[in-house]
C-alpha cells in the first residue's frame, strides 16, 4: 500500500508563478482533509491553498505553524464566538487580507475527466502507538460516492460486525478483512458481499484523527444525547469513563475521538452516525480561510497518518469535482437494524446477519442518482380543496414512503410549505424543487420520535409540476 513520501518543507516555498506546481507536502495536506472529511470539503481547503500560493512570499519569508491547542474541557457553545475568535486573532496576526473566495481560479488545475459515479472506501483503524499497521482491524468503514454529472454525494457506513463471507477466509466479521488482507481484500469484500465496485481507497489511523482536529483549533458538534461510557479503552489496554453533555459543544481531538469512537452508551449503530457527524464537523471547521496558519501542521500529520491509492493528478481532479457539490444532494445511511439482523455467533459474539436485498436497494438507489433512502413523509391537506392531499401522495409514492395523508391543523394555508422533523433538511429542499416551490417554502421543526421524515402541507391552488 503506497504512502505519500516527504515533500518539501512550507519554508521551501518559492514566490508565486502564474502556473505554479503543487509540492507533494501540500497534495498530502490535501489528501488527509480530503478523505477526512468525506471528500466534502476537498475544494476549501484547494482554494485556500490557492491564496497561498497567489500570495508573493518574501525572500527569507517562512510560514509559521499555529500552536496546536491544548487539551481542555469541552466547552459550553454560550462561549464559541469568543473563543474562537480569540484563537484566530492569537494564532494568525501576521495574516495578510485575503482575496474573496470568487475571485480564485482553479482552471489550472487538472479537472477529473469522467462522468461516472467514483465510490472510495474510507477506512478508519484502532491501532495503538506500539502496534503495528498490518493485522489491524477497522473500526469505520465508510464509503462516499460521489456522482460527477449531478454534483452529489453519499456516505454509507457499514458496520463492523456484520457477518459476511471475505474471499479466501469464509465467514468473518467484515472488520477482519483488514486485519488479514489490508485495504485490498476489504474493498473485494464489499465488491463480493453486495456488489459495490470500490475504485479507490484511503487510510487514517485515530491518532491522526486526533492530531488533525486539535491543529484544526476543534470541532463543533451538537451532541444528540449524553454520551457516558465506563469501559472506554485507553492506549495502556486499560479502561477509563468518559462523559459528554447533550448539546452543542467545541472538542478537541480527544474529545472528538471519544465521541466517535464510544460503544457503550449506545451500539455500534449509534456510533456510526456519530462518526458521520464527525466528519462533517469537520468539514465545517475546514470552511474558514482562518485555518490558513494551521496548514504547516497539518501537512506533516497528513503525511504520516494517511494512506491511500489515489494518484496525485486523481486526487486534485477529486478536489475540482468537489467544487460543483450540490449541498441539497449530500447524504448519508448507516446500515443499522433496518439492513442487518442481529445474531448471537457460536462464540457468544454480538454479530448483524447483513439483508443484503435491502443494502442493495439502497445502493441500487445511489447507483440511479436518486436519494439512498426514500423520505417518509406525510401529507396534509391546508385547503377546502377535496381529495388534494391524496392526489399529491399518490403522485410522490414512487420516491417517497407515504407514512400518513390527513387535514391539516385549517383549511387556509395561503403557500405550500415542506417541514423537516428529522434531520434530513436536504430531502426537504430536494422536494421542495421537485414541486417548484421556492427554498424559503422549507423550514425545520425538530421532532423527536416522529413518524415522518418530512411533511407537506399543501394549500389551496397548489398543482404538482406537469399536473393537467
Amino acid at each position: 500500500m503506497d504512502q505519500f513520501e516527504p515533500g518539501s518543507e512550507p519554508e521551501d516555498l518559492a514566490p508565486a508563478t502564474p502556473a505554479p506546481a503543487l509540492p507533494m507536502v501540500w497534495l498530502s495536506l490535501i489528501l488527509g482533509l480530503f478523505t477526512l472529511g468525506g471528500v466534502l470539503f476537498g475544494l476549501v481547503f484547494l482554494r485556500n491553498l490557492q491564496v497561498l500560493i497567489a500570495r508573493p512570499v518574501a525572500v527569507g519569508e517562512t510560514l509559521q505553524a499555529a500552536p496546536a491547542p491544548q487539551p481542555s474541557i469541552t466547552k459550553s457553545i454560550s462561549s464559541l464566538p469568543q473563543e474562537i475568535t480569540s484563537r484566530v486573532r492569537a494564532s494568525a496576526p501576521q495574516l495578510p487580507s485575503v482575496p474573496s473566495l470568487p475571485s480564485l481560479d482553479l482552471n489550472p488545475l487538472p479537472a477529473w475527466s469522467g462522468t461516472e459515479r467514483v465510490n472510495i472506501l474510507l477506512l478508519g483503524i484502532d491501532k495503538r502507538p506500539d502496534e503495528p499497521v498490518e493485522g489491524t482491524r477497522t473500526d469505520t468503514i465508510i464509503v462516499v460516492s460521489l456522482d460527477p454529472v449531478q454534483h452529489s454525494a453519499v456516505m454509507l457506513s457499514f458496520p463492523r460486525d456484520l457477518w459476511v463471507s471475505i474471499p479466501g477466509y469464509g465467514q468473518q466479521r467484515i472488520n477482519v478483512a483488514h486485519a488479514v488482507g489490508g485495504p485490498e481484500l476489504t474493498v473485494k469484500t464489499l465488491e463480493a458481499n453486495f456488489g459495490l465496485h470500490i475504485d479507490y481507497w484511503a487510510r487514517i489511523d485515530f491518532d491522526g484523527f486526533r492530531k488533525i482536529v486539535d491543529t484544526l483549533g476543534g470541532v463543533v458538534v451538537d451532541v444528540e444525547r449524553p454520551i457516558k461510557d465506563d469501559e472506554y479503552p485507553t492506549e495502556d489496554y486499560g479502561y477509563k469513563r468518559i462523559y459528554i453533555p447533550a448539546g452543542p459543544q467545541l472538542m478537541d481531538g480527544q474529545t472528538a475521538l471519544e465521541y466517535a469512537r464510544s460503544r457503550h452508551s449506545e451500539n455500534d449503530f449509534g456510533r456510526a452516525h456519530r462518526q458521520q457527524r464527525v466528519l462533517l464537523a469537520m468539514r465545517d471547521r475546514a470552511m474558514t480561510l482562518h485555518m490558513l496558519p494551521r496548514v504547516p501542521a497539518l501537512v506533516s500529520q497528513a503525511q504520516s497518518t494517511v494512506a491511500t491509492d489515489l494518484s496525485t493528478s486523481q486526487i486534485i481532479g477529486l478536489a475540482r469535482l468537489a467544487q460543483d457539490l450540490d449541498p441539497s444532494k449530500v447524504s448519508s445511511v448507516v446500515f443499522d437494524v433496518r439492513y442487518a439482523d442481529p445474531f448471537i455467533g457460536p462464540d457468544g459474539a454480538n454479530l448483524l446477519a447483513p439483508n443484503r436485498a435491502a443494502i442493495e436497494r439502497v445502493l441500487a438507489r445511489v447507483q440511479a442518482g436518486q436519494e439512498p433512502e426514500p423520505p417518509r413523509l406525510e401529507v396534509l391537506n391546508g385547503s377546502t380543496v377535496q381529495g388534494l392531499a391524496a392526489r399529491t401522495a399518490d403522485a410522490l409514492r414512487r420516491d417517497y414512503e407515504i407514512a400518513r395523508v390527513a387535514p391539516a391543523d385549517r383549511t387556509d394555508y395561503q403557500q405550500t410549505e415542506i417541514v423537516v422533523l428529522g434531520s434530513r433538511h436536504s430531502s426537504g429542499v430536494l422536494l421542495a424543487q421537485r414541486l417548484g416551490l421556492p427554498a424559503s417554502a422549507v423550514r425545520d421543526e425538530p421532532t423527536p420520535d416522529a413518524d415522518a421524515d418530512l411533511r407537506l402541507i399543501v394549500a389551496g391552488g397548489f398543482t404538482l409540476p406537469g399536473a393537467r
